[in-house]
């Protein structure tokens, strides 16, 4: 990509900020309406074909090398993409619409209906087009057997169990995707909507991370960036935000100071359970994992398999002995991988300390609570359905197996201090609101209380989170905010 000229001015119309979901559909809908627009990217451009390994891809796509550390009771790693497109270069390519559940509250919350299914649907159509997104993939194959458990259990016991949909073309790569790495089978973002919007006009600087908004006359009048450890001024008719659930606020904060912003981010905690079945699974060979189990969406929880390579698998295990493990190893066929994901009810605190971002957040007990009830649940029926032994994501007491007594089980070491947990979705860390308040500097309309000029497109801005990942969501919302702005 371009690299700034050091002793270019710049000037633009528009002037994206990130280059993730929103980023990516503002640079596609402006370009399309004949804009000058520039978009800058902190990370660089990540080719698949340079990053063939998991170690490559997360030290060179993803902020912090992957794990972004959070100050916690827990064991809680945050992990966030920085490189072109963002997370949605490094994630599943799963394209979810915005759960009933969630639209009705936002509307109640907002006294509104802007985001109701109807008005929603147009921008979800075009965005499933864009990325010809797949339902009809077959189960018909030995990789996906774990995805047939889900749905066994779906049949029998009378659970919502729904195919998922993502943006995969081919099955000829094993799954990388969920496990954080950069792949060519699905029809990304950057392919889509980024690189496509180049040949129309849009300009691309990437390892270009916006340091300070500075304004004139209540107005964004320049952004300050660094690039080539150089600082450069870029001057803008109108800025769009899109860095992210932790960067978008850090550059508001950075820009107009820490009260500026009280931020916190409501996420999903991830906690992966492994899985020794009775009978072959194969799952270390499998491609994408096709169903989601959604009876209990309402409580905020969903509940999926998730694919996994040896390295990957083992690294969760390193609590365990050298005998323990090559056992596990030669029995590798018979393991499989789950997701148990949750909805948060606290929220992760954003802090900033000398322009660095410290995030800090506690369980909640009502999660726990949660936790405990479900975990029970599911791990009863694994055992039913042919499991043997489960590995749990706890730091003591992770193994259990179908003799144990569950409710007690989980009762006693399902606790803060024990968890082991990853959360790679984060939003409304500057979300809209009907007035400015102190967690609120968006107007519904994604633009800013303060600046006219300046709006924001990314996760941050969405008004809760969404219990589904969040992808779709956002290109919908930024969809719908582009049209309102710019139309």
């Amino acid at each position: 990509m371009i690299e700034l000229d050091k002793n270019e001015k710049i000037n633009c119309e528009y002037l994206i900020i990130g280059s993730g979901a929103g980023g990516s559909v503002a640079s596609k809908y402006l370009t399309d309406c004949g804009k000058d627009v520039l978009l800058i990217e902190e990370g660089g451009h990540s080719e698949t074909i340079k990053l063939d390994t998991f170690s490559k891809s997360f030290l060179n796509s993803w902020r912090n090398s992957g794990v972004t550390p959070v100050i916690s009771k827990s064991n809680f790693a945050f992990g966030e993409g920085m490189c072109l497109g963002g997370g949605t270069s490094v994630n599943g390519g799963l394209v979810w619409r915005t759960p009933e559940i969630i639209l009705k509250e936002w509307n109640k919350t907002l006294n509104t209906n802007k985001f109701s299914s109807n008005n929603l649907s147009k921008y979800f159509i075009e965005i499933e087009k864009n990325l010809g997104l797949n339902l009809s993939q077959s189960l018909n194959t030995p990789e996906n057997k774990e995805s047939l458990k889900l749905l066994e259990m779906g049949e029998k016991k009378l659970l919502k169990v729904v195919k998922i949909p993502n943006s995969i073309n081919s099955s000829e790569e094993k799954n990388k995707l969920t496990l954080g790495q950069l792949s060519n089978s699905k029809n990304s973002i950057l392919q889509k909507y980024i690189i496509s919007s180049k040949k129309k006009g849009l300009r691309v600087f990437t390892k270009c991370v916006a340091k300070k908004l500075i304004t004139k006359d209540n107005e964004i009048n320049s952004v300050e960036v660094i690039t080539n450890n150089e600082k450069k001024i870029i001057y803008a008719k109108n800025v769009i935000l899109a860095c992210g659930a932790t960067q978008t606020p850090m550059l508001l904060k950075n820009s107009f100071g820490n009260n500026y912003l009280k931020s916190k981010i409501q996420n999903h905690l991830n906690l992966r359970i492994g899985v020794k079945f009775t009978e072959n699974m194969q799952s270390h060979n499998g491609t994408l994992f096709t169903r989601q189990l959604q009876e209990y969406l309402d409580d905020g929880i969903l509940i999926m398999p998730t694919s996994f390579n040896k390295s990957n698998f083992f690294s969760s295990l390193v609590k365990m002995s050298n005998d323990e493990l090559s056992l596990i190893e030669r029995e590798i066929n018979n393991f499989s991988s789950f997701i148990i994901q949750l909805q948060s009810f606290n929220k992760i605190n954003l802090n900033n300390y000398f322009n660095q971002t410290i995030l800090s957040y506690n369980i909640h007990e009502l999660d726990i609570i949660k936790l405990r009830k479900y975990f029970s649940i599911f791990c009863s029926m694994l055992f039913e359905f042919g499991a043997e032994l489960i590995f749990l994501p706890f730091k003591k007491n992770f193994k259990i197996n179908k003799k144990d007594n569950l409710v007690y089980f989980f009762e006693k070491n399902l606790v803060p201090k024990n968890l082991e947990m990853v959360s790679v979705h984060g939003m409304s860390s500057a979300k809209m609101g009907i007035k400015k308040e102190n967690d609120k500097v968006f107007n519904l309309q994604g633009c800013s209380f303060d600046f006219k000029n300046l709006f924001c497109l990314d996760s941050s801005i969405l008004p809760s989170s969404t219990i589904e990942s969040p992808q779709g969501t956002i290109m919908a919302v930024a969809s719908q905010i582009l049209e309102e702005n710019f139309n």
